[in-house]
C-alpha cells in the first residue's frame, strides 16, 4: 500500500508485503537521507539523530516538494516551541509520529500547515502529549482550510451566543469569507464530529467535546 513504511535493507516475506513494495515503487518513493530537510524533520520528530532515521521510505510521487514543506514545519514547529516556552522535547512513539509525519507533510496549505504544526509540537511536549489522539490525524485529514478557520474561530467566541445573533452571518464577517463557505464548513465539520447545530436554531452552532479536544491539542 502506498504510503506504507517499509524498512531498507529487508526483504519481502510474503507475495502481500512483494505487492505492497511493487505498489510502492510504481506510484513513487521519497527516501529519508541523511543531512536532508526531510531527515533533520523526522529525527527531530522521533528524538533521534538524522542519520538514524536515514533509509525510512514514504510513498511520494512529489519527493522535492515534500521535502521543502518539511524544513517549513521545521522551522514552524521550533515557532511554535518558543511561543509556548516548552521547556524539553520528547520523541514522539513512532506509531503515533510516523502517520502525523505522513499527513502533516503532505499538506502545504498556510491554515492547515499550523494545525499539523500544533500538532507535533503538543506531541513532542510531555506536558501536552497527553492532548495527542491518534484519531485527530484522520480527522484533520479531511479538513479544508476554511473548516479549520470557521473551528477556531467559534472556539474564540465562547459559550452560548445572543439568541438572536446569526453565527453564520457573524463569523463570515469576522473571518471575511463567503456566507456560503461558512455553512459548507459547519455542515462539514458537524459530519466530521467537531461541530453540531442546536435542534431548536437554524442560526447556532457549537463545538462539540471532540472538536474542543482536538483544538486544545492545537492550541497554546
Amino acid at each position: 500500500m502506498a504510503g506504507e513504511l517499509i524498512p531498507t535493507g529487508v526483504l519481502p516475506a510474503t507475495d502481500a508485503q512483494a505487492e505492497a513494495i511493487k505498489s510502492i515503487a510504481e506510484f513513487g518513493t521519497t527516501v529519508v537521507t541523511e543531512g536532508s530537510a526531510l531527515a533533520k524533520y523526522v529525527g527531530k520528530v522521533l528524538g533521534t539523530a538524522p542519520t538514524d532515521v536515514a533509509g525510512i521510505v514514504f510513498g511520494d510521487p512529489l519527493r522535492t516538494i515534500r521535502t521543502i514543506i518539511a524544513g517549513q514545519y521545521d522551522e514552524l514547529i521550533d515557532r511554535i516551541h518558543k511561543r509556548r516556552g516548552t521547556s524539553r522535547r520528547q520523541g514522539v512513539s513512532p506509531s503515533l509520529a510516523i502517520p502525523l509525519l505522513q499527513a502533516a507533510y503532505d499538506e502545504s496549505r498556510p491554515e492547515l500547515q499550523e494545525m499539523w504544526a500544533e500538532l507535533i509540537a503538543s506531541a513532542e511536549d510531555p506536558s501536552r502529549s497527553h492532548l495527542v489522539r491518534k484519531s485527530f490525524i484522520e480527522k484533520l485529514k479531511q479538513f479544508d482550510p476554511y473548516d479549520a478557520l470557521v473551528l477556531r474561530q467559534r472556539h474564540k467566541m465562547h459559550g452560548q451566543p445572543a439568541e438572536n445573533l446569526n453565527l453564520y452571518t457573524d463569523v463570515s464577517t469576522r473571518l471575511n469569507i463567503p456566507h456560503l463557505e461558512v455553512q459548507l464548513s459547519v455542515d462539514h465539520l458537524v459530519e466530521l464530529g467537531c461541530m453540531f447545530k442546536p435542534a431548536e436554531s437554524n442560526i447556532h452552532f457549537k463545538l462539540t467535546p471532540y472538536g474542543e479536544a482536538l483544538l486544545r491539542a492545537c492550541s497554546d
